[in-house]
């Protein structure tokens, strides 16, 4: 069996507190030319803070019908949601969308870099600076989540006339963008207020794969991306001891 497939079917057992989804752009060569796959992407943070990359999927799309297959299986395998706490999304809506269908009662965290991205697009480039500083007051306050909810509607106080859709699309999800603050431990919060810890992880992709430009094919895509992955999961020391078998024979 190729190491690969045993990483994707091995039991994920150990407990979660935080699990962060994200689906990433990577291209592929085909004889039509480069095109682009979705890898889809979840990643665990333990009670001891170590991190892993769980596991992931190469996809068409990120919709409700690639999401909802792979979180199954990851439910399946041992993610069942018992001691987890929240989960970290990037927003994608097929990933909202399937979600509830798999683990209905965790609280939701969206990606604060994703969402000031989405806000600050809203806006002509030359408020944008001020706009970015005014989501990072709410975003990184200091301690306390009233501090937070109170840099929020100076937000609205100062934007609302000039950009009300900017407005909007922050309040829609200010319950989401704010729950990171029901973590005791402020400590954490830069960890699971976004995504970004995945987004590392393909930026360690871009850098070794820079010299190729794109992948030959999904078979070389899936190759690399587990022996990276499984790479950085030995550098944080959270392999299983069944997976650091089979990545050293």
């Amino acid at each position: 069996m190729r190491p690969s497939r045993s990483f994707h079917r091995r039991p994920l057992a150990r407990p979660y507190r935080f699990l962060l989804f994200d689906g990433v752009v990577l291209k592929r060569r085909t004889g039509a030319g480069a095109v682009r796959r979705i890898v889809l992407v979840v990643l665990g943070i333990t009670a001891e803070g170590r991190k892993e990359i769980l596991d992931f999927r190469i996809a068409h799309a990120e919709s409700q019908s690639a999401w909802e297959p792979f979180l199954a299986d990851l439910y399946r395998r041992g993610l069942t949601g018992k001691g987890l706490e929240m989960i970290i999304t990037d927003g994608a809506p097929g990933l909202l969308a399937a979600l509830p269908f798999v683990y209905p009662q965790v609280p939701l965290q969206r990606c604060w870099v994703h969402k000031t991205r989405n806000i600050l697009n809203y806006a002509r480039k030359g408020d944008q600076p001020a706009m970015k500083k005014n989501l990072h007051a709410i975003s990184h306050a200091a301690s306390l989540l009233r501090e937070a909810q109170g840099a929020l509607k100076s937000f609205c106080r100062i934007w609302q006339t000039l950009y009300p859709r900017a407005v909007k699309s922050l309040m829609n999800h200010e319950e989401q963008l704010l729950a990171f603050f029901r973590i005791k431990e402020p400590e954490l919060w830069s960890s699971i207020r976004t995504t970004n810890l995945i987004e590392r992880r393909f930026r360690e992709v871009s850098r070794r794969t820079r010299p190729m430009g794109v992948f030959s094919d999904r078979t070389s895509m899936e190759r690399i991306l587990y022996a990276i992955f499984t790479h950085e999961n030995l550098k944080e020391n959270t392999m299983t001891p069944f997976l650091i078998m089979t990545h050293n024979s």
